[in-house]
């Protein structure tokens, strides 16, 4: 019987109008040396990121799926993973904030220590706005005191596990809530995390950021959520 060949690491990559961007983000995940699925998923993009990925998928060898309808990150992830046939996944946003050579640094560390996941955490440094510090704060404070245990930067999308570890935590937020579900549910599992200081590369409103007031919300009332739903 032919074995089906598995990959070290799906690398998924959620896109929702991303077209400065997305080329570069994908090419750069090609060229990373390590063995790898990419698998994009479009989130019914409308500025031609849908497009520029169907002549790409071809080159770049992507594992490409269509969303029908904007469904929001969170559910862009969860199809991405049920596509994903690596030993360890990680999200990679389309948006070129992050270092896609961190991934290679958090793959050594999760092979070689014995951690469940290996979580990055954004260096803030002067060219970061005071919101986005006010919001890691904050989120990092209510993870405390609901929970007793937080990391330094839950809100990053650069978190490294085993596929099967994400799939057994049977996430459901299909907005940014995503990333502080995934938190949430692994520090309730005791999970070993292991964090690490990586680069980022921070744009504004005017450069396609698209967290707002509203995913703010929904990022806070997952934590209430989890809290007190057993």
């Amino acid at each position: 019987m032919l074995k089906i060949r598995q990959p070290e690491i799906s690398i998924i990559i959620p896109v929702w109008n991303e077209i400065k961007t997305v080329e570069h983000v994908v090419r750069t995940i090609h060229e990373l040396d390590v063995d790898k699925e990419i698998i994009v998923i479009d989130d019914y993009s409308t500025d031609g990121s849908r497009e520029l990925l169907k002549k790409l998928q071809p080159e770049l060898r992507l594992k490409l799926i269509l969303h029908a309808k904007n469904k929001g990150k969170g559910a862009a992830v969860l199809n991405g993973a049920a596509h994903a046939k690596g030993k360890y996944m990680i999200v990679e946003d389309a948006d070129s904030e992050l270092d896609p050579q961190d991934i290679l640094r958090m793959l050594h560390i999760i092979n070689t220590d014995k951690v469940d996941m290996v979580a990055g955490s954004r260096l803030l440094r002067d060219k970061v706005n005071f919101v986005t510090k006010l919001a890691r704060f904050i989120t990092r404070i209510m993870l405390f005191i609901c929970f007793g245990r937080s990391i330094k930067d839950p809100l990053c999308a650069y978190k490294l596990c085993k596929l099967n570890s994400f799939k057994s935590l049977h996430i459901e937020s299909e907005r940014f809530g995503l990333e502080i579900e995934w938190v949430v549910k692994a520090l309730k599992k005791k999970w070993k995390i292991k964090e690490l200081d990586i680069e980022y590369f921070p744009r504004g409103k005017k450069d396609g950021k698209k967290i707002n007031l509203k995913d703010g919300i929904d990022i806070m009332s997952q934590i209430l959520r989890l809290r007190f739903n057993k």
